[in-house]
């Protein structure tokens, strides 16, 4: 065999077949990018409580006139000083400050939504593939039995005498070609049961999936593309960027700073009560660096939100039309080519048995059937997949 699964692993396989909600529901709460896109949540919210707190008040003590020479030799002429400074914040730079960690927060939960729908379209596209490599095993495993039969057919016609030895020969090539083709349906249909179970993080695939496809009825074609995510989280930029602006014209407004305290006299042991004020002047720097490229940040996410706007129309249109055709083909095939085929293969194999048609004649129209039936697969993933990126262009 081309691919076997280990003892280990075939005893850590989930005895159990996996729905795509029971998919998505495990990748929501298990997946470790919810995780991370949690943690991007409450580090916004930390920020965010960190910029509502204002400034510590500063405590300062000072020493004069210590181990000097003369009449300040020693500790008599000492000085002692001791303040309270605060500085106090103008220009509303705690509210500004506040209300930019916020649109910070806002932007950051937006941004975990899309995190989430992402992962919901990639749990989707890898159920859709396990159950297209599912589909396929079970076609190379027909396969498999029709040819072992026309094998079987082809020995008893060359041992009477109807058929030339070589076309037995033909029939067991056409055996062995299906039956390396099993293996290798085999080793892909784990495969893709293995990469849907890493979507919630486990090493364990499920033992099966429900065969379910995905078609324009789980779609809503109206839908509204300026409430998707894509647009909310351009639009959360953009109000992101417009507070930042008002915090950095608020840092343009300088502090003031207060101070007080008492001063003890150690020669004569009087005290002296201590005032004080300082602000600075706002000559050069008047912090207009950081506003000229806040105001360019905003212009830039606005620019940002019309194109990512014009861009998601043109996908999900592009989506829309190759969902319209991929249905259509998938009619077509279902209700015309694959019956057709497969009555033409049957007759075919009927026909041989009784001399009617050579082996060639069943291997070609057997060949026809099996490409209408895998034309018909791919048509569902391509229906399937157009599905996926409309749902995620429309995830609000």
């Amino acid at each position: 065999m081309i691919f076997a699964a280990s003892p280990a692993t075939a005893a850590l396989a989930e005895d159990q077949s996996v729905s795509l909600n029971e998919a998505l529901v495990r990748a929501g709460a298990e997946s470790p990018a919810v995780q991370i896109s949690q943690a991007e949540i409450d580090i916004a919210r930390g920020n965010q409580k960190q910029a509502s707190l204002g400034p510590n008040p500063e405590v300062s003590v000072e020493v004069e006139n210590v181990a000097g020479s003369g009449v300040f030799k020693g500790l008599r002429s000492t000085e002692y000083t001791v303040s309270v400074g605060q500085r106090l914040e103008l220009g509303g730079k705690r509210g500004a400050r506040t209300r930019a960690a916020r649109a910070q927060t806002s932007l950051a939960e937006v941004e975990a939504a899309i995190s989430q729908a992402e992962l919901a379209s990639s749990v989707r596209l890898a159920y859709t593939e396990a159950v297209a490599a599912q589909s396929r095993l079970d076609f190379a495993t027909r396969v498999v039995g029709r040819n072992r039969e026309l094998s079987r057919i082809a020995r008893i016609l060359v041992e009477t005498g109807r058929d030339p030895p070589l076309r037995a020969l033909r029939a067991d090539a056409a055996l062995g070609e299906a039956e390396a083709a099993l293996e290798a349906a085999r080793a892909e249909e784990y495969s893709a049961r293995l990469l849907l179970a890493s979507l919630w993080g486990s090493q364990t695939p499920p033992q099966e999936v429900e065969p379910v496809w995905l078609s324009g009825g789980d779609v809503e074609f109206e839908a509204d593309l300026s409430q998707s995510l894509q647009i909310k989280a351009a639009e959360a930029n953009r109000d992101a960027a417009s507070a930042i602006v008002t915090r950095e014209r608020a840092n343009a407004v300088p502090d003031l700073t207060l101070s007080g305290g008492a001063r003890r006299f150690e020669e004569s042991g009087d005290t002296a009560f201590i005032v004080g004020a300082s602000i600075a002047i706002p000559f050069g720097n008047r912090n207009q660096g950081s506003i000229q490229a806040a105001e360019a940040s905003v212009r830039g996410a606005e620019a940002r939100r019309a194109l990512r706007l014009v861009a998601i129309n043109r996908e999900y249109n592009i989506a829309s039309n190759q969902l319209e055709a991929t249905q259509s083909r998938v009619e077509t095939l279902e209700s015309q080519t694959l019956p057709q085929a497969e009555e033409a293969s049957r007759l075919a194999q009927l026909g041989y048995q009784y001399g009617k048609f050579t082996l060639l004649d069943v291997l070609d129209a057997a060949a026809a059937r099996d490409t209408a039936e895998l034309g018909l697969l791919e048509a569902k993933v391509a229906r399937a997949e157009a599905v996926i990126t409309l749902l995620r262009l429309a995830a609000r």
